[in-house]
Parts: structure tokens; C-alpha cells; sequence
């Protein structure tokens, strides 16, 4: 049962709720100051204080995080607070869409537009790489789609701040620098014991509580990509222990759908040991497109979309709506390639058929300006007037001379 529809939170007028979850509840908002809608999160009404601390806590930290780097890419921060009736409360950029599990669930996203979405996700967590975050929760769930086709990567509540030796992508972690591992784990742990995150899609470092690193969200990010790719997770369980359980002691279950180098890719992607996987997300996303069974002309637009200048913010959209599958990795067809083509119009270029002749063999006769009298035809005609009187008087005065 939903839980009832507050009136308003903090300054926040609440429209209608936008989602429900375990954790908590998401509501749509409008702001009376500055006239704009807003997402609010609320964690799961719960009378214990610990919980409810370590909840703002959560939001706290996501918003010092959203504030240190600015991206297209991911959802905005704009306030942090706690409302006597709600309790603590994150508002936050409202995107219009779903997110990635909900598309999965649905299975309506044709191949290109699901890489379109994991290289615009793979920027905004490059980019917290670059900014020495590990956000630890990457998952379908913190993916959002909106209308236009522009991904937002979301949640980082329980990200982490690290430093790094040498490359801001290679995951070589400083250990000494990474802080307080109890604090690490208060952000992880409920005072219930559980488990933030989804241990579906973390790394197994993670799960055998080693520090997190961007070698452990490449892990998260390739579990996302073969989900939202085949509908199936790496390790399979009808519970959280056997989930658990296969993480850290089996490899990875890949569909019998990946074949050839598409598989070689995700065995790469999701290797138990860190050093073993990709090493940057710009790798797993190019190995993974240049693995795809589908037509040049599809991974051609794909590899254009990649290389586009992340730091611009701009945003090309793909070339449809959302199409439905038939099957893990159909052959979608260009879109001009439906229907038969209508030839495009001619273009007339003279309506004198002389001059148009000319132009189809080239010679085009030379560029002549109009002349400066040519918008006074009737000074034209005067002047012609009075040639025309002066030779007749001329002619008159010779005759009868």
C-alpha cells in the first residue's frame, strides 16, 4: 500500500508521487519561489532517529557531491532538508521519463537507443571519476531516460571520494587517502543491517569489503549493460544470500545469447579481479560497439555519438523513437530504409529555358551587375523622349534651312 500524499514538503508544494520503493518514495513538487518543478526524494517513514540520521546524512553527501562537478549528464542537486512530517528530504532536477530498469522491464528500447544511453551514463561516471568520486551505485534503477532520449545518471549517496596515482580512470587508489572505513560503512548500513546498493550489480572487491574504486563501478556499469542488453544479471538467485553467495564464489553467468567477441567483451567487463577488466569505460563501450551483430551503418552512428565532445553538452538524439525488440540483438534497419523512397524535387533554376539549358552544359553566361538607374525606368523614358525631340528638331532645321 502506497504510503498517503503529502501537501507539501519544506517550502515544496507536492503534485503527485512519482515512485515508490523499499527505501523510500519520490515526489513530484513545485517550488513557489522560483516557479519550477522539482523531484523530491523521501526515505521510508521510519520512527527510529539513527536511521533517519544516517538518511540525511545520505542526502547530505549526494548533494556536496552533486555540487562538486556539473554535468549534462547527471541529475541535479538543488536542496537538501528535513520536514517535520517527512523527515529528511533530497529536491532534485525532475526528469520526464523512467528509468533504465523500468525499459527493461518493458523491453522497449531497440539497440541503438540502449548504446546511446549506456555512452551518455559512461560520461557522467567518467566524469565523476575525473572529479575523484566513486559513486558505488551504478545500476539500471540510478539510470533515468527522459522523453528526449538524454540519460541522466542519479544517486549519489552513497558515492566515495578517492584520489588516485596517475590516471583519474585507471583505478590505481591511493588506499591510504580513501577515509574513515567506518564512516564507508554507516553510508552502506541501515541500523537494521542493510545493505545499500544492489549486490546484484556490485563488484566482488565490493562484497569482500575491500575500498571501492573505478575498476569496482566499470564492474557495476558492465552488469547494467548486460542487463538492459539480454534482461539477465551476472549472478542469478532468488534470494539476496544465494545472490551473494554466487558473487563471491562464482563467475559471472553470461545468456548463451552472447556469442564471439560480444561475449569475450562482458567476460572482460565483469572479471572477478579489478586488473583484469577494461581499462577505462571508454574501452568496455568501444570493444562492446565494435563487438555488435548489427550493420556498419548502425555502429558507424553509434561510434560518431561516442566521440562527440562530452564537455560541451551537446546532445544529438536518436533518429527515432523508441522501437520495440524482437529479440536480444535484431537488425534494425535504417530508418530511411522503410517504405520506398520518394525522389527528392527538382530544382528549377531559370524559368527561361534557354538559360536553364546553359546551366546543365555548364556554361553560364558571365555575372552582369544591374546598372544603377535600374530601379528608375521612367528616367529612362525621358531621356529617350528628348533624344528623340532633339534629333527631330535637328532634322526640321536641316530641310528647311
Amino acid at each position: 500500500m502506497s504510503p498517503a500524499l503529502p501537501k507539501q514538503i519544506g517550502r515544496y508544494q507536492v503534485a503527485r508521487a512519482l515512485g515508490h520503493g523499499g527505501m523510500g518514495s519520490v515526489f513530484l513538487v513545485e517550488d513557489p519561489l522560483l516557479k519550477r518543478r522539482l523531484a523530491i526524494k523521501v526515505v521510508r517513514a521510519s520512527g527510529d532517529e539513527e536511521e533517519q540520521h544516517l538518511a540525511l546524512r545520505r542526502f547530505q553527501r549526494e548533494a556536496e557531491i552533486a555540487a562538486q562537478f556539473n554535468h549534462p549528464n547527471v541529475v541535479m542537486i538543488f536542496d537538501v532538508g528535513v520536514d517535520p512530517e517527512v523527515g529528511p528530504f533530497l529536491a532534485m532536477e525532475y526528469v520526464e521519463g523512467q528509468s533504465l530498469a523500468h525499459h527493461i522491464q518493458k523491453k522497449d528500447l531497440d539497440i541503438e537507443t540502449q548504446i546511446r544511453t549506456l555512452i551518455q551514463a559512461m560520461r557522467a561516471l567518467r566524469a565523476a571519476h575525473r572529479s575523484a568520486i566513486v559513486h558505488r551505485d551504478v545500476k539500471p534503477e540510478n539510470i533515468l531516460l527522459a522523453v528526449d532520449g538524454r540519460a541522466k545518471l542519479m544517486d549519489f549517496g552513497i558515492a566515495k571520494s578517492f584520489t588516485w596515482d596517475g590516471s583519474p580512470e585507471s583505478g590505481a587508489v591511493n588506499p591510504e587517502v580513501l577515509g574513515d572505513t567506518m564512516d564507508t560503512q554507516l553510508l552502506r548500513l541501515t541500523s537494521t543491517g542493510e545493505f545499500l546498493g544492489s549486490p546484484i550489480y556490485t563488484a566482488p572487491e565490493i562484497l569482500k569489503g575491500h575500498q571501492p574504486t573505478p575498476a569496482s563501478d566499470r564492474y557495476s556499469f558492465a552488469a547494467t549493460a548486460l542487463e538492459l542488453m539480454t534482461g539477465r544479471v551476472p549472478h542469478p538467485g532468488a534470494t539476496l544470500p544465494a545472490i551473494l553467495s554466487h558473487a563471491l564464489s562464482e563467475p559471472p553467468v553470461l545468456p548463451p545469447e552472447l556469442q564471439g567477441t560480444l561475449r569475450d567483451v562482458f567476460d572482460h567487463g565483469l572479471a572477478t579481479e579489478p586488473d583484469h577488466r577494461q581499462a577505462t569505460l571508454m574501452d568496455f563501450m568501444e570493444e562492446l560497439i565494435d563487438a555488435l551483430p548489427q550493420p556498419v551503418a548502425l555502429r558507424s552512428r553509434l561510434f560518431a555519438f561516442l566521440n562527440q565532445d562530452e564537455n560541451t553538452g551537446v546532445f544529438a538524439p536518436p533518429p527515432g523513437r523508441y522501437l520495440h525488440d524482437s529479440g536480444p540483438f535484431p537488425a534494425q534497419p535504417r530508418p530511411e530504409a522503410k517504405g520506398k523512397r520518394k525522389a527528392p524535387a527538382k530544382i528549377q533554376l531559370n524559368e527561361d529555358p534557354k538559360l536553364a539549358a546553359r546551366w546543365k552544359t555548364g556554361k553560364v553566361p558571365a555575372y552582369r551587375p544591374p546598372s544603377e538607374d535600374a530601379g528608375f525606368p521612367w528616367l529612362k523614358a525621358v531621356l529617350w523622349l528628348l533624344a528623340g525631340g532633339i534629333l527631330l528638331q535637328a532634322y526640321w532645321i536641316f530641310h528647311h534651312a
